[in-house]
């Protein structure tokens, strides 16, 4: 196929290409979620795939958290489960920055975003090509972190039942360096 589309500009090809894996990766990470409702509430992967789908990012990062302060963990496992959160409300913002906002090339030939803030403010920031990867990037290594994690949990605390072709966890993931926000705070 050699027709080119869209016909017109959206924006810089790489910086389309970036948001789209950015946007493929967020998904897969929206996964571990699931994941982690289950193993940090002692509930089946089936229970936390309903209750999931009827909550925004937000408030899964906030029931995680409830999950987690009404027992006690492993330190380990505390820490990883603490850096998860804190990782998942900003890789959340930062896709949210990203797939809500309207890219627009400026400041030569970086994009600049506008954004609608929830109070109804217009605001613009800059960003970079290299910023938009690394939030993809970030995604999919907390991915590959909420699964591991999330299996860890199950299995060596959770005691669940090994089943065939389950991935096993035996020690609690590494933490993996915590995303940066792509959006300036102000």
């Amino acid at each position: 196929m050699t027709d080119k589309w869209p016909p017109y500009e959206v924006a810089d090809q790489a910086v389309v290409h970036a948001l789209g894996v950015m946007n493929i990766n967020y998904v897969r990470f929206e996964r571990t979620h699931v994941w982690m409702l289950a193993a940090t509430g002692n509930l089946s992967e089936q229970q936390a795939i309903v209750f999931s789908a009827r909550t925004n990012p937000s408030e899964r990062a906030n029931f995680i958290d409830m999950f987690f302060a009404r027992r006690e963990w492993p330190e380990a496992a505390g820490l990883a489960i603490r850096h998860y959160i804190a990782a998942m409300r900003i890789i959340t913002g930062n896709r949210n920055s990203l797939i809500h906002g309207n890219i627009v090339t400026s400041f030569g030939s970086e994009p600049a975003i506008f954004s609608l803030n929830r109070q109804g403010t217009m605001t613009m920031f800059r960003s970079s090509l290299a910023d938009i990867r690394r939030v993809a990037d970030d995604a999919e290594i907390y991915f590959q972190f909420g699964l591991s994690l999330a299996n860890y949990i199950a299995t060596e605390i959770h005691a669940a039942a090994r089943q065939a072709g389950m991935l096993v966890v035996s020690n609690c993931p590494a933490l993996p360096a915590l995303p940066l926000p792509i959006r300036p705070t102000s």
